[in-house]
């Protein structure tokens, strides 16, 4: 057994407190009786001013013990420790007056007995019917040695009656510790059951998926704070989902006509987010609640591009073990072909090729190895503007004797984008380098135009490099974005691939858009408020 099964609880304070109407209870009844006349012969025996003390002092100790219970001093056991002797020395005194275990009024303890067993131990509660009991066997004892009688029937009425005491008394115990027991164990299941829910509720929380809780009229239940986010409008509890969110509600529509395992991709009205949208019904009943998880496209593609560059990276470690040893030795052969006398014309042409073949597989590995081992993405929000100027400075510098016109556009000065500076230079040094290699044209030189233009939301924002030359044959499409595509006899055909990554890794898109003339190359990436902004990182 143990001690926090008989810490006192308010039921048990409740359980004493009810003893007290039953005290005064009894004390107007044997009053009542007593004056009206039909008082039993044993009542009678009893002097007046006798009757009426015990009853006055009765109602006293039943109002102190009342006081008592209400300020819950001294102790719960304590106090059914006297209560119990209040009610055996009162109703004791009253049976050995009366004459003894024949009036019957032993059994008014039996209401005593259970109220205080209900609150205590069982071994506690042994010891009030046994002292009980013995008051019994005294109250008798007494009456007859009064009387000048003996009447063993008497005390085999007292042992009879001190067996239901004793019976009473363990039976109350063990149901008040089997509800203490029941109510420790509610209590705990109640304290998992929070503890599992506000697990629940924080994991939903934090978690970078969305996620909506419907029920089987489609009303909202739960939903979290990156479902609000990637659907761009409030979701309130118990409103109908296709009042809050149509575009969802009907994606729900179209899964339980279909009951597919697969996806279901949408974009959010309110804030343009490309969604990816898994449903599962939990339940089979018909009140059985839906689960609706919502991930961002843009967030699984930049974890699809994680895992390519992670492979790559695997494979460039192979690649330049395997390749580039053997091929640092065949243009270290050449070279030292190169510095023979006794090569003619025709050789010559033969060693030239071998050494422009060798420095491209050399770019194609290095290309390879720059893409596998891609540095993590540090984005930040900085003004485009004055980075695309300073971007366009340093690109001169580094061509110092070639004449590269690059003309940039008025763009607003507010325009701010979350992007690694590092990688964006990357991109765009590469795009410049791509349209002045690819752009050229007999009738004019190549001249480059950068541009950017806010989205309507002003959630992105897009970059866009324009160059006057013959422009990409439109048969060739997304291909110029594959690895190892090229239409470039010296390319390596790495340079737009690694561009579209570096793009997707920073939550953007590169894309080839169609034009009249030249070509026209845009990166979408998401663009910030003033507020939300910091100093314009160096390039």
């Amino acid at each position: 057994m143990t001690a926090a099964l008989f810490t006192p609880r308010s039921e048990d304070w409740r359980a004493l407190a009810s003893l007290v109407p039953y005290r005064l209870l009894l004390v107007a009844l044997l009053l009542t009786l007593y004056g009206s006349g039909y008082a039993p012969e044993f009542l009678l025996r009893l002097p007046t001013p006798v009757f009426y003390l015990c009853c006055a002092a009765y109602s006293a100790a039943a109002l102190v013990l009342l006081a008592i219970n209400y300020y819950r001093h001294p102790g719960l056991p304590v106090q059914a420790h006297i209560n119990l002797g209040v009610d055996t020395t009162v109703i004791g005194a009253l049976v050995w007056s009366t004459g003894g275990i024949a009036s019957g009024l032993g059994a008014l303890l039996l209401p005593s007995l259970i109220g205080t067993s209900l609150v205590l131990a069982p071994r506690l509660a042994s010891v009030h019917a046994a002292a009980a009991t013995l008051t019994m066997f005294g109250a008798e004892a007494l009456s007859q040695l009064a009387e000048q009688r003996w009447s063993i029937s008497d005390f085999s009425q007292t042992g009879l009656l001190g067996m239901v005491f004793f019976v009473v008394t363990l039976v109350a115990s063990y149901v008040g510790q089997r509800a203490r027991r029941s109510e420790a164990a509610a209590e705990r299941m109640g304290s998992e059951n929070i503890n599992l829910s506000d697990l629940s509720a924080h994991i939903i929380e934090v978690i970078h998926m969305g996620v909506i809780v419907v029920d089987a009229q489609d009303r909202l239940r739960i939903n979290n704070l990156a479902a609000l986010q990637l659907l761009g409008r409030s979701l309130p509890p118990n409103r109908p989902l296709h009042d809050a969110a149509p575009t969802l509600s009907a994606a729900l529509q179209q899964w339980r006509l279909r009951k597919h395992a697969a996806p279901i991709h949408l974009r959010a009205p309110a804030s343009g987010t490309e969604l990816q949208i898994r449903i599962t019904q939990l339940g089979q009943h018909p009140h059985a609640l839906t689960l609706i998880l919502l991930e961002d496209t843009a967030q699984l593609r930049e974890q699809a591009q994680q895992i390519t560059l992670a492979a790559l990276g695997r494979l460039s470690a192979s690649v330049a073990h395997e390749i580039r040893n053997p091929l640092s030795a065949i243009t270290q052969a050449g070279q030292l072909l190169a510095e023979s006398t006794q090569i003619d014309a025709q050789n010559q042409r033969l060693l030239d090729m071998i050494q422009r073949h060798a420095g491209r597989i050399e770019r194609i590995v290095r290309d390879v190895l720059d893409l596998s081992r891609r540095d993590p993405s540090h984005q930040q929000v900085f003004a485009l503007r004055p980075w695309l100027v300073r971007a366009i400075a340093l690109y001169h510098e580094s061509h110092p004797t070639q004449i590269r016109p690059i003309e940039l556009t008025d763009i607003d000065a507010n325009i701010r984008v979350r992007f690694d500076p590092e990688h964006l230079q990357q991109i765009v040094f590469n795009l410049l380098d791509n349209s002045f290699a690819h752009g050229r044209h007999a009738a004019h030189p190549v001249l480059v135009r950068i541009a950017a233009t806010p989205a309507i939301d002003t959630r992105a924002v897009t970059l866009e490099l324009h160059d006057n030359g013959p422009g990409i044959d439109v048969a060739l499409g997304e291909r110029i974005f594959e690895p190892f595509f090229t239409t470039h006899a010296h390319g390596t055909g790495l340079g737009l691939f690694l561009c579209r990554q570096l793009c997707e890794y920073n939550g953007a898109h590169l894309t080839h858009a169609r034009s009249a003339t030249g070509t026209t190359m845009q990166i979408r990436m998401s663009a910030r408020p003033p507020a939300d902004s910091s100093t314009a990182p160096g390039v």
